[in-house]
């Protein structure tokens, strides 16, 4: 069993109507809401009581790395997170399956190398500060590592597939998580400072491409680890040794 992790709702929109469409039995999708804690509960609600033989985290991000385009794909080899003092490592037979299955189905166009990490950070991060994270990864977002270590935790092999939302030059807006998640709010706001709209209209542009991108990514993934043999959580040793 595969469980993808998503922690927006817009992200997850496409990709579900996806999976219906290409068969990938034994794939559940579940949609966490964004940071540490939701996530966190998330893979433990997860954990108990149907353990995925692997836990896939799919989203959006933020790019450190200045060649890094929205829509551009990110698998990290491991997870940075600067209130913690040693990085995550993703399991990597996951990762390179993965990472094959995306640069193999049409979805590769822009696609960064594993051995760039992620950074993990507790709020949206603007240009300065992204200028000051890029030495330790090539994306930012605030969930891989704490979905690492909740999946190391539970002892479930993880790996996390991501697409550039904001380059590395880009602010975001702060309340770029209620415009994907909750619009109708967001019109309101708009319609009190009608100054956000072309900002609006950007991110919604943005979003869009940075959507297709996943969701061609993450039904890549999902496919190819249905088919991988061995199973996904299973060592070529231990495979050997249930024959």
């Amino acid at each position: 069993m595969l469980a993808i992790v998503v922690p927006m709702a817009i992200e997850a929109t496409e990709i579900r109507r996806a999976l219906r469409r290409v068969p990938a039995p034994g794939t559940m999708l579940h949609i966490s809401g964004i940071g540490r804690e939701r996530v966190t509960a998330a893979i433990a609600r997860i954990a108990e009581p149907t353990r995925p033989d692997a836990v896939i985290l799919a989203g959006f991000c933020g790019a450190l790395d200045p060649a890094l385009n929205t829509g551009d794909i990110h698998i990290a080899q491991s997870f940075y997170c600067a209130e913690q003092p040693e990085p995550i490592a993703a399991d990597a037979r996951l990762a390179a399956v993965i990472m094959d299955a995306v640069a193999t189905s049409g979805g590769g166009d822009g696609i960064a190398a594993a051995q760039t990490p992620s950074v993990t950070v507790s709020a949206i991060a603007q240009p300065e500060a992204k200028a000051g994270l890029r030495r330790h990864g090539a994306t930012v977002n605030m969930e891989d590592y704490w979905a690492a270590r909740a999946a190391a935790s539970a002892g479930i092999p993880f790996a996390s597939v991501r697409a550039v939302l904001d380059t590395a030059g880009q602010s975001l807006p702060a309340y770029a998580g209620d415009a994907a998640d909750r619009p109708a709010r967001i019109a309101a706001g708009i319609a009190r400072q009608p100054g956000r709209l072309p900002e609006l209209l950007r991110l919604r542009r943005q979003m869009r491409q940075a959507r297709r991108s996943l969701t061609r990514s993450v039904v890549a993934a999902a496919s190819a680890l249905q088919a991988a043999t061995p199973p996904v959580g299973e060592t070529p040793v231990a495979a050997e040794a249930m024959r």
